[in-house]
């Protein structure tokens, strides 16, 4: 219910900076690695890219799929330098047909606390920043 509010009051700012910038899609990830929100909502949306893996509800590991991918990269460059613009070059990207990206990744804090993993997905013809 809360996700949904959220998503209804945000979801139209976050597509008309994607459709102005020719941005491919635009990502927020917890700390966790779980991707919990992105314009598309591809084959990545709501799985989890941290290197290391979550713990599910009984206690187990799981890695997700696109871990090791362009994403992944950038969700792992945003943590370890939350105050950066971390740049993560082009490779095929699999939630996205395969097709060339680049993601540029930044850390989200509030209070000065790092809470979580703001990300964009650059296709080869984007506009720069």
């Amino acid at each position: 219910e809360e996700y949904h509010a959220v998503h209804k009051k945000y979801h139209p700012i976050y597509r008309d900076i994607l459709y102005a910038r020719n941005y491919y899609d635009i990502f927020m990830l917890d700390l966790n690695g779980n991707l919990i929100y992105s314009v598309y909502k591809e084959l990545d949306y709501a799985t989890n890219f941290a290197a290391n893996g979550t713990i599910d509800e009984h206690g187990v590991v799981q890695y997700g799929e696109w871990k090791d991918s362009g994403l992944g990269e950038a969700f792992e460059a945003a943590v370890r330098n939350p105050d950066e613009i971390n740049v993560i070059d082009w490779k095929p990207y699999g939630p996205s047909n395969g097709a060339l990206a680049s993601f540029l990744s930044t850390g989200i804090k509030q209070n000065g606390k790092l809470i979580g993993v703001f990300c964009t997905q650059m296709p080869p013809d984007s506009k720069p920043i």
